[in-house]
């Protein structure tokens, strides 16, 4: 099925072939932008497979590919995510993966059809982007263009907010990525309060996450994420399926010296889980492991210096014992000892007042803004 706008054609993907094209396009849109990861091409096709991406297991997808007199122009994913829908009782469909030359007739007939396939499905509202979802890799780089995402993190050229708001778009919530550097190190009363709650809370000990035992760890991970963040704007479960596959996706890359679970007489009740930021080797590979990009990966990666504290949680119960402060002080001394010279918080809810707070109180400063739009079908 294809759709004419004036001279523009939208073409849903169906074949691999399709979903090639669809991997592939980005590279015209970053060709000369330095600052851009790009993704591993394989891993990309995988994900937009729905024998290999549970996400396929609970709701529909949709990708488009926009093409400007016969040449690729753009392309957008249109999806549901009936997790959310069941959670928030509104029917709001997502937006993702959207590529877009600078062209508004291009967003806007990639946008309209896509409004359309929702609204066969019942939805009366879009939001994004979502890479499908607010689990994954998430909202529109907008502040902050001037340095490389880390790990798992969006990037997009400046003038996709300009397209998305002159469609009509308006923001839904702001997105924060704080950066802190070791060599500032904590505050004395964050150390002192770390220290405390080790001492007068024995029962409480922490330990590092095992990659040998991967699946049980990745279902620890899962109870406590999906009730520690339940409040969270825009917060939905994960499945079982896709906690772990995510874990595939992170062992290769897992630090267990940074990566931390922490028990209450042998229970688990928080975590807290940092990743070397593996872009900076992702980067020289250009999306491709071989001939040399493996090699190129495996050189950059003894050079990684810095990390991303991707998430970190206690549950509500346990909240009020510092417990959070043990987890800082040991991510911060495991990292600067083996090397790693900054770290990125993110990403943060402007809404998420508590930890905005704990995060300025170490030290951390706001460097890249991120935003989640919405728009009425």
């Amino acid at each position: 099925m294809a759709y004419n706008y004036t001279m523009i054609t939208i073409k849903e993907v169906k074949t691999s072939s399709d979903i090639k094209q669809f991997v592939l396009f980005p590279w015209r849109i970053y060709k000369n932008d330095r600052n851009w990861v790009p993704p591993l091409i394989k891993d990309q096709c995988n994900f937009f497979n729905p024998e290999k991406n549970p996400y396929y297991h609970h709701s529909k997808v949709l990708l488009l590919m926009a093409y400007r007199d016969g040449e690729p122009a753009g392309r957008l994913s249109v999806h549901e995510n009936t997790l959310h829908v069941k959670k928030y009782k509104e029917q709001t469909g997502f937006f993702g993966f959207f590529e877009s030359i600078d062209d508004g007739e291009v967003t806007k007939a990639l946008f309209d059809y896509g409004k359309g396939w929702l609204k066969k499905l019942g939805y009366g509202k879009i939001r994004g982007p979502a890479n499908f979802s607010i689990n994954g890799e998430y909202s529109l780089l907008v502040k902050g263009f001037d340095s490389p995402p880390v790990i798992m993190m969006t990037y997009n050229p400046w003038y996709y907010e300009r397209l998305l708001l002159n469609y009509g778009f308006e923001t839904s919530q702001e997105m924060y990525a704080y950066q802190m550097y070791t060599e500032t190190g904590l505050p004395a009363d964050i150390i002192a309060k770390a220290d405390a709650a080790e001492k007068n809370h024995p029962e409480f000990k922490v330990r590092k996450m095992r990659k040998s035992e991967l699946e049980q760890e990745a279902k620890i991970v899962n109870t406590i994420y999906n009730q520690a963040w339940d409040e969270n704007w825009g917060a939905v479960p994960f499945t079982d399926r896709e906690i772990m596959a995510l874990a595939r996706e992170l062992k290769t890359i897992l630090d267990e010296d940074i990566a931390y679970i922490g028990e209450v007489n042998g229970q688990p009740i928080g975590f807290s889980l940092s990743i070397p930021d593996a872009n900076q080797a992702l980067k020289v590979a250009n999306g491709k492991l071989f001939p040399f990009g493996l090699i190129k990966m495996l050189l950059k990666k003894k050079h990684i210096n810095g990390i991303r504290v991707l998430v970190m949680g206690v549950l509500k119960p346990f909240r009020h014992n510092d417990y959070d402060k043990v987890f800082y002080k040991k991510t911060y001394e495991e990292g600067h000892k083996k090397g790693y010279l900054y770290a990125e918080g993110s990403l943060i809810n402007e809404s998420n007042a508590p930890m905005r707070r704990v995060l300025e109180k170490l030290g951390a400063k706001i460097y890249k803004t991120y935003r989640m739009y919405d728009i009425k079908i």
